[in-house]
């Protein structure tokens, strides 16, 4: 599924292919190595297609230490 990224002001972000559907709270990397975590969905009925996501920058989880 392609999403565009969408940022709380409404700026295009860029895109996202994922084979994982994503709802609120999912983080996520990027092609360009950058973590995002979703905080709204938006669907768009007449358009199918037309799915983008509202993100905001997160930073990547740490390894945890064994």
């Amino acid at each position: 599924m392609q999403y565009l990224l969408i940022d709380p002001h409404q700026r295009l972000l860029g895109t996202l292919n994922s084979e994982k559907v994503l709802s609120v709270g999912d983080t996520f990397e990027n092609h360009n190595a950058q973590f995002y975590t979703v905080i709204g969905l938006n669907w768009f009925k007449q358009r199918s297609q037309a799915q983008s996501l509202t993100v905001i920058p997160a930073k990547p989880a740490k390894a945890v230490a064994q």
